[in-house]
């Protein structure tokens, strides 16, 4: 009878640890990461809550093509700049040298936020329907609240670090 109880506590549990591995295998199915759309990132998210069609995808990655090496550009610039940073701040470097830095990075952002805008401001007067224009600007406003809710939330002292 003990055997019994004892086999039966263990198929239980190897069962119950099949069904919480495949429940956690689920979740992550979720957002940027989910099904379908969602593998592609940020771009699928836009792509699949506008219904862009083939063409349009084609227009923006065409856009896009245009764009890349400015950005890439940029990027490359920004993180050369992140690495000199680290750099002074290891070696002790002063306030005035930190602040040079950090100025140029500044001005590297500026440019990156430009293009970002320029980029944008291509797709919605080439690209999108007028459906669409309006529902990306559904899409910014969820943004913006989420950040305002996110910087509201870091910004209370009931906030803490979870490590």
């Amino acid at each position: 009878m003990k055997r019994i109880v004892v086999w039966s506590g263990l198929v239980f549990l190897v069962l119950l640890a099949i069904f919480g591995i495949a429940r956690a295998d689920g979740w992550r199915h979720h957002g940027w990461g989910g099904r379908a759309w969602g593998m592609y990132g940020p771009v699928g998210y836009i792509n699949h809550e506008l219904h862009l069609s083939d063409a349009q995808r084609a227009q923006i990655h065409t856009l896009w093509q245009s764009e890349r090496p400015t950005v890439s550009s940029l990027i490359k610039e920004l993180v050369s700049e992140g690495k000199e940073m680290d750099t002074a701040t290891t070696r002790g470097a002063d306030d005035s040298q930190i602040r040079e830095i950090a100025s140029r990075q500044g001005a590297t952002i500026t440019k990156l936020l430009i293009e970002k805008q320029h980029f944008k401001a291509s797709v919605y007067s080439q690209v999108l329907t007028q459906e669409q224009r309006a529902r990306a600007a559904e899409l910014e406003k969820e943004w913006s609240s989420h950040l305002d809710r996110f910087a509201d939330r870091i910004g209370s002292k009931d906030d803490t670090l979870h490590w």
